[in-house]
């Protein structure tokens, strides 16, 4: 079965500091998984960038197998992906 949302050895970093490095992540329809990890592990980094909100710096982002480059939130909404943003002051700017 074809994974709804996977990353394939994404990396995304600022300025040249990885938030995070060589991920790979797959999720199946009917599958729940949790992010778990430190302040700063890039947690809300991740998924912001299945989201839409923020590009990957390498790696590829596939959707219903299809490899995507989201640029902003209402390209991932057109995919079926939605996000509910733990920073709300942040987004509303």
């Amino acid at each position: 079965m074809t994974p709804i949302v996977e990353l394939r050895n994404a990396t995304k970093e600022f300025r040249g500091i990885p938030a995070f490095a060589n991920v790979s992540f797959a999720l199946a329809r009917g599958e729940i998984h949790a992010l778990v990890g430190e302040n700063g592990a890039g947690k809300s980094t991740l998924t912001k960038i299945i989201a839409g909100v923020y590009p990957l710096t390498s790696g590829t982002l596939l959707i219903n197998g299809n490899e995507e480059k989201l640029s902003n939130p209402a390209e991932g909404l057109s995919k079926g992906i939605a996000m509910v943003y733990q920073e709300t002051a942040w987004y509303r700017r």
